[in-house]
């Protein structure tokens, strides 16, 4: 295999150039290694990922990574019950928008009268932000509210049933919110906004809301492209973090 792109001297001397004496360097080493360790465990899972939509058992996946096939998926299959610890840490840096989303997808699934929370729920909570740059990026393809909505309830129904005080997210759900954090990692970013939940959606693919958004036309590299010139624009005003 060929030299690794990141070196341990590179990152050496990056933190050696970091203002501020030899604790100061300490904590900027210990925050460059928290962040790798975040960005090592997506890495992986989005060739996990890779390997399962070609038709890879979990058995197999385990021998090419070293560990059991049972180890393979507890760190790789989201729970029911482990959303607090998914989002422990990585919840802080979602901007203020994306949280609003994040607790009225709950309020969204529980209009309609549903057991769990899914990813079509979490395309709902993004409408509440019309200002946002994930809802901005659906308009730009022609998919405004009254059709999402529509097409929403076409594909899962409302009902009478009476939902639980704390709604749980789906194992859906929770791994759009895992290539939520993927997509930030991606584009280097240290915040998590709406933008990132539609490309977490998007990227899924399987799920009610990325087979809504794509009957309607809504392309994910469509959005990527609308996205990133978006954010341009705001990286040359300054305000990336701040407009989500």
């Amino acid at each position: 295999m060929e030299r690794y792109p990141v070196r341990l001297g590179d990152l050496i001397e990056f933190v050696n150039q970091q203002p501020g004496g030899p604790l100061d360097h300490l904590s900027a080493a210990s925050e460059i290694g928290a962040y790798l360790d975040e960005i090592s465990d997506h890495l992986i899972g989005h060739f996990v990922d890779q390997a399962r939509r070609a038709g890879s058992s979990w058995s197999e996946i385990g021998q090419y990574i070293g560990v059991s096939k049972q180890a393979a998926q507890k760190r790789f299959v989201a729970k029911a019950s482990d959303l607090p610890t998914q989002l422990s840490g990585a919840f802080a840096r979602f901007t203020a928008r994306a949280r609003h989303v994040t607790v009225q997808s709950s309020a969204e699934a529980r209009a309609m009268g549903h057991q769990e929370v899914g990813g079509e729920h979490i395309l709902l909570a993004l409408l509440v932000e019309p200002d946002a740059l994930a809802a901005r990026a659906l308009a730009e393809q022609g998919a405004d509210e009254a059709k999402i909505r529509a097409s929403v309830a076409a594909a899962h129904p409302a009902t009478d049933e009476e939902t639980p005080e704390h709604i749980p997210f789906s194992a859906e759900a929770k791994k759009i919110l895992d290539l939520t954090l993927r997509e930030a990692l991606r584009y280097g970013h240290n915040y998590i906004g709406t933008e990132h939940m539609l490309l977490g959606i998007l990227r899924d693919g399987k799920g009610i809301g990325a087979k809504v958004l794509d009957e309607l036309g809504v392309r994910r590299k469509v959005a990527e492209a609308w996205i990133g010139g978006e954010l341009a624009k705001l990286t040359a005003g300054g305000d990336v973090g701040e407009a989500e």
